[in-house]
């Protein structure tokens, strides 16, 4: 929570003006969470701004890229281990076939690293 002290009497106040229906919003949204209609409001901005560094762009691109990144270490890993059973069972032929395309992945590093990615 983002909110140090509580409201009261004393504490900051900012003159506010709603769009029409929106007050009567408010008050049927604190009246279901059977709360006054001022802790409703500091309650939803509290949660809007804590979610607001969720929301950051930059942050959103990081987060995909990592989960492509665990994604292809998962795959990768699916490869190396049928690669190995195939050259356990002395199949070398079929463990090429399956390491083959992982060269992409090799070469995609290497192009995502020159160009200053990752």
């Amino acid at each position: 929570m983002i909110q140090t002290k509580k409201a009261g009497r004393g504490s900051d106040q900012f003159p506010l003006r709603l769009p029409d229906g929106m007050r009567d919003t408010i008050k049927a949204a604190a009246d279901v969470s059977g709360r006054s209609m001022n802790v409703e409001i500091i309650s939803r901005l509290e949660a809007s701004l804590s979610n607001a560094k969720l929301e950051d762009p930059e942050r959103r691109d990081y987060e995909r890229r990592i989960r492509v990144l665990l994604d292809n270490e998962a795959r990768m890993k699916d490869h190396f281990k049928d690669a190995l059973n195939a050259l356990a069972r002395g199949d070398a032929e079929r463990a090429q076939q399956i390491l083959t395309p992982l060269t992409w992945y090799d070469r995609q590093a290497a192009e995502d690293s020159s160009n200053g990615v990752g």
